[in-house]
């Protein structure tokens, strides 16, 4: 299994980067292999021609064929932890992809192709607060699918 976590843009600061490395490291010290992937943020005015450009780059760099594309998206489904891994967990073998959009958002074709649309909250963060909460969220569904104590059931 390989989790990639796709980004629109680069962190905005040495702190975002060093928390998404601390999970990263941590997760690569396990059987799954994980990777930040940060794609080149559409320049475009036009939200519609932005959203678009944004989405055939992403469909290009993970074929849906070869990805479970996992969509973090406002309106996306609400899951716990344990329920996040229960969802993770069948998917072991599978390479899986999980999105967070630029600031225009995700492509509606996007979301229509996604495995899951995924909210972390009904609350609002910025990209980089979703990067270092959805990284540190897949080290802790790694932990609870093994069983170690770092999650607290």
């Amino acid at each position: 299994m390989k989790l990639i976590l796709a980004v629109f843009g680069r962190p905005g600061s040495a702190f975002i980067q060093d928390e998404v490395e601390k999970y990263t490291k941590r997760l690569r010290s396990s059987s799954v292999q994980i990777e930040v992937v940060e794609m080149k943020q559409s320049k475009r005015d036009d939200q519609v021609k932005s959203l678009a450009e944004e989405a055939a780059e992403f469909s290009k760099r993970f074929p849906k064929e070869n990805y479970q594309w996992i969509v973090m998206a406002e309106e996306g489904k609400l899951m716990n932890t344990v329920q996040l891994a229960n969802w993770i967990k069948p998917r072991l073998t599978s390479n899986c992809v999980f999105l967070i959009g630029s600031a225009y958002g995700i492509s509606p074709e996007i979301k229509k192709q996604a495995n899951l649309l995924l909210s972390l909250s009904p609350l609002t963060f910025t990209h980089d607060h979703a990067r270092v909460i959805l990284t540190e969220q897949l080290y802790r569904c790694l932990m609870v699918i093994a069983g170690h104590p770092y999650h607290h059931v």
